[in-house]
């Protein structure tokens, strides 16, 4: 893990989105593409408008998301919806994107459909809530030692959250370990306690800490308060 933190919001959202067009360019330049996935909520909207105007070969560059409500695209709630408003805009609206809601009343074959066009990400781009989930990988949720198993197989799991609402589709564990690089974006004070606290030791109780914790894998922490 690597620890980067801010005093203010501006440098913060500045040096990620910098870090991130780094590593995307990077993998432009030795394969050609690369792939980029994003997490929903409030949080990455600055990034989001930061990389939209990134002079990148954007058609080359495969946008998709860490996870999804299951709610329709145009839905308020919807992390695609947020993705295709604040960052497929500008220079990034050449990009290619695919979305994980494509069967509006089956989401068995939302994520049978994910999991068929799935590869692993160049870069994967993570949240965290308070109760220490990342993408929609929720303490307690009957799906969750499944989808938290390394040697899990499928990228995309459906995922039944005790608390929030919708019911979600999920990378695995295995496939954000999976991905080239990864961040977790993370900011105010409460956030820094919880990860604080699931940066000492990896349990299911805070899904985040199974990706703070492990040397083989690393991840970059961005925050700001």
């Amino acid at each position: 893990m690597i620890w980067h933190p801010y005093e203010q919001s501006q440098p913060c959202i500045k040096a990620l989105a910098h870090a991130v067009t780094g590593l995307l360019q990077q993998e432009l330049e030795q394969s050609g593409t690369a792939r980029l996935a994003v997490s929903g909520g409030h949080s990455p909207i600055p990034l989001f408008t930061e990389l939209s105007q990134a002079g990148l070969d954007w058609p080359k560059i495969h946008i998709t998301l860490v996870d999804e409500r299951f709610v329709a695209p145009g839905d308020p709630d919807s992390n695609e919806n947020l993705v295709r408003r604040y960052l497929l805009v500008n220079r990034a609206s050449h990009a290619q994107f695919q979305g994980l809601v494509t069967h509006a009343d089956d989401i068995k074959a939302c994520v049978d459909q994910a999991n068929r066009s799935a590869a692993p990400a160049t870069l994967a781009i993570l949240g965290m809530g308070d109760d220490g989930h990342t993408a929609s990988l929720f303490p307690n949720a009957p799906e969750l030692a499944q989808a938290l198993d390394p040697a899990q197989t499928l990228h995309y799991m459906s995922i039944t959250p005790p608390a929030a609402p919708h019911r979600r589709i999920s990378s695995t564990l295995a496939a954000l370990l999976q991905a080239q690089h990864r961040i977790l974006f993370i900011s105010g004070p409460q956030k820094l306690q919880v990860f604080e606290r699931a940066a000492q030791q990896p349990t299911p109780a805070q899904p985040v800490s199974l990706l703070l914790t492990r040397t083989d894998a690393a991840i970059n922490v961005y925050w700001h308060p």
